[in-house]
């Protein structure tokens, strides 16, 4: 089979990113011809699949819009650049892309060559931006560019509701409101969830984690409002005023210096201040999931995060906000609401008074990890292999 992809992006800011390229790693390894048009900016080497560079600079958040610059290179290099490569591969099948800033790239190439596109969401920005609005965080300036880019974001799934043949999402939640806002057909959809694996999850650090009790705490994300942090500050304090206990807190994840600013602030104001070390970005995070008592993820929206499926990979037991898809990754009892810090602490409090229940938390952690132990490119092979009807 014959895979055409697109990463014209000149960094790698996510975990959607890596996984995007960690794919088409592992379809190319697993015999698929993969070739993937990526940026010159961006320093990567793959060792698997066909690499077709084009130099697209652009300005993140800029105007022009990135995803018009890398249509516009996409077309004006194709007669050059693309088309002979794809020639020799004999045509290509599949042009499967992950996420919004290749769209109108992905449908010229589509239009050219004839393959159909298959479109992965990574995010429902659509539900992520009215959980921020509600969240009362967002200035004036910020709520109306939310409202305005919600019918931007509306455009876009309408039109990848009428122009992609196959489209896949992370939760049945996801893939459910999508279909009720586009009127798309859920037989055109598959969920293809998250999954622990190489080369992310290796070996060593699986159920690593050996802690008995819950009184190291972890939170990564970011230092950000979508993820949480501030809700995590608010529930440390009531932990330790409930509890009486000098619970330590280890914060995971990348800021600008003003979040940070602002972060230190908070916590200082909620006397938390000296309980917490902000470690900054930290890859891989596999040492602190194996030694912390309980990783506490309190997002805002996450679709199917990456944190998660680490931590569990570590064996390390997770309490998370009920939102996206984190309730197809965790039980009930692992569960709380978002933007109730009490709930939280109180669950955090049960943990630490009740041993029973932190074992018993600990125990449906482990259980839940075997379920996203398979081979992920292995579910998106033979997905694009049942839609095309080829034997293999």
């Amino acid at each position: 089979m014959t895979i055409l992809g697109i990463f014209l992006n000149k960094e790698m800011r996510t975990g959607a990113n890596r996984r995007y390229l960690e794919l088409m790693e592992s379809l190319a390894a697993k015999g698929n011809r993969v070739y993937v048009i990526m940026n010159t900016l961006l320093e990567y080497t793959p060792v698997s699949f066909t690499k077709i560079p084009l130099t697209v600079p652009y300005k993140r958040r800029g105007f022009p819009p990135a995803s018009f610059l890398f249509r516009k290179a996409v077309k004006r290099c194709y007669d050059s650049e693309i088309r002979p490569v794809l020639e020799q591969a004999g045509g290509v099948e599949w042009v499967h892309i992950h996420g919004d800033m290749h769209l109108n790239a992905a449908l010229y190439l589509c239009s050219v060559t004839g393959a159909p596109l298959f479109y992965a969401f990574r995010c429902n920005d659509i539900t992520r931006a009215r959980i921020l609005r509600k969240s009362g965080s967002l200035s004036f300036r910020e709520y109306l560019f939310s409202l305005l880019y919600e019918q931007v974001n509306r455009r876009r799934e309408k039109l990848v509701a009428r122009k992609a043949r196959l489209t896949a999402f992370q939760n049945i939640c996801d893939r459910d409101l999508y279909c009720e806002r586009t009127g798309a057909d859920k037989n055109t959809t598959v969920i293809i969830p998250g999954n622990i694996g190489l080369p992310r999850c290796t070996p060593e650090w699986e159920n690593a984690n050996k802690e008995t009790s819950p009184e190291k705490l972890v939170f990564a994300g970011g230092v950000s409002l979508s993820k949480g942090l501030f809700h995590m500050l608010q529930t440390l304090s009531l932990v330790v005023d409930n509890t009486g206990r000098k619970i330590h807190l280890s914060v995971l994840g990348r800021g600008s210096e003003s979040d940070l600013a602002a972060a230190k602030e908070a916590a200082e104001k909620l006397k938390v201040l000296d309980l917490i070390s902000f470690e900054g970005y930290v890859n891989p995070p596999f040492p602190f999931f194996a030694s912390c008592g309980l990783l506490v993820y309190p997002t805002l929206y996450d679709a199917f995060p990456d944190t998660v499926l680490e931590a569990l990979h570590c064996g390390c037991p997770v309490i998370a906000t009920n939102v996206g898809g984190i309730p197809d990754i965790l039980p009930q009892e692992c569960l709380f609401e978002n933007g109730h810090p009490e709930q939280t602490a109180a669950l955090i409090q049960r943990c630490i008074e009740d041993n029973g229940f932190y074992l018993h938390i600990r125990e449906c952690c482990l259980q839940r990890a075997e379920r996203f132990r398979f081979d992920w490119a292995q579910v998106w092979q033979d997905t694009m292999y049942g839609v095309k009807g080829i034997k293999y």
